[in-house]
């Protein structure tokens, strides 16, 4: 298990730098600061105060397995507004039906399955309100117990280049 979770600490590293928006380079620079590298960073170390320009663009989901599920516990209001819709106490399958066979639901079971990141950069698979707008989207594993990914952070940066 250290070898995965060392391996996930490097996949972060790997991460950092392939993103292009700085707001996304800044939330995984504290990350990787978080991140213990012998096991994975719990919600307990994650300071949202640490990083509050970004918080309008973070997600926090709970994790759920057996069937995976994915709660909303926090969605910011960047977020809010471009899918115009509130999701925070939401299920993702329950705001978007059919979502199972969609990266916003594929990614985030990679992250609980592998305890890696996930980054993609690219047109969204959902609809937005500025749809004709590329993403930049990243989502980190976070683990109550070091091991198992309970939680997952997720930034979006609508309009990346």
């Amino acid at each position: 298990m250290d070898d995965v979770l060392h391996h996930s600490y490097e996949k972060t590293k790997q991460v950092r730098a392939e993103v292009r928006d700085p707001r996304i380079v800044e939330l995984l620079d504290y990350y990787l600061e978080i991140h213990p590298k012998d096991q994975m960073p719990s919600r307990r170390v994650f300071d949202p105060f640490h990083l509050p320009r970004l918080l309008s663009h973070l997600t926090l989901v709970d994790v759920e397995r057996d069937p995976y599920r994915f709660k909303f516990r926090v969605m910011g209001s960047t977020i809010t507004d471009n899918m115009e819709l509130e999701g925070t106490g939401k299920y993702l399958d329950e705001i978007f039906p059919g979502i199972e066979e969609q990266y916003p639901y594929l990614d985030r079971v990679t992250v609980a399955e592998n305890s890696c990141p996930v980054h993609r950069l690219g047109q969204p698979s959902l609809s937005f309100r500025t749809d004709f707008a590329n993403l930049e989207r990243v989502h980190l594993p976070l683990a109550s117990d070091g091991k198992t990914v309970d939680m997952i952070l997720s930034m979006f940066i609508y309009n990346a280049e």
